[in-house]
């Protein structure tokens, strides 16, 4: 098996026009076109899980640069993601160089020698 990124695909193309396009090159595994979370819009990518190699290199050397919906595709291998995760998900980095600094005081001094409170409204 193997999985192809498919891009610069026509936010209109729907799945059943991309089925179509990838018919000469069953058996074809799975088919995943991400949506943008915001607007549920379909991205402008797919990617495409072939039964064989050779029908996935075949597909890959064929349709890279081909014109679908107006639009020269752009077809590699997936690239599987860093860290598995998504990125909210990933654990934030922190510098550790950070100076603290405390807060200064300003408040004026009442007449029985302590800080005037502030009483919020």
């Amino acid at each position: 098996m193997i999985k192809l990124y498919i891009g610069n695909l026509s936010y209109e193309t729907s799945e059943q026009e991309l089925r179509e396009l990838l018919t000469p090159y069953e058996p074809i595994v799975d088919i995943r076109r991400p949506s943008d979370r915001e607007t549920g819009q379909p991205r402008g990518f797919a990617f495409v899980t072939f039964g064989t190699l050779e029908d996935g290199e075949k597909a890959m050397t064929e349709l890279d640069g081909a014109d679908f919906g107006g639009r020269a595709l752009k077809v590699s291998v997936a690239e599987e993601r860093q860290s598995g995760r998504h990125p909210a998900e990933r654990p934030r980095r922190v510098s550790m160089d950070v100076e603290v600094t405390r807060s200064v005081d300003d408040r004026p001094i009442g007449p029985d020698g302590k800080r005037v409170r502030y009483k919020g409204i």
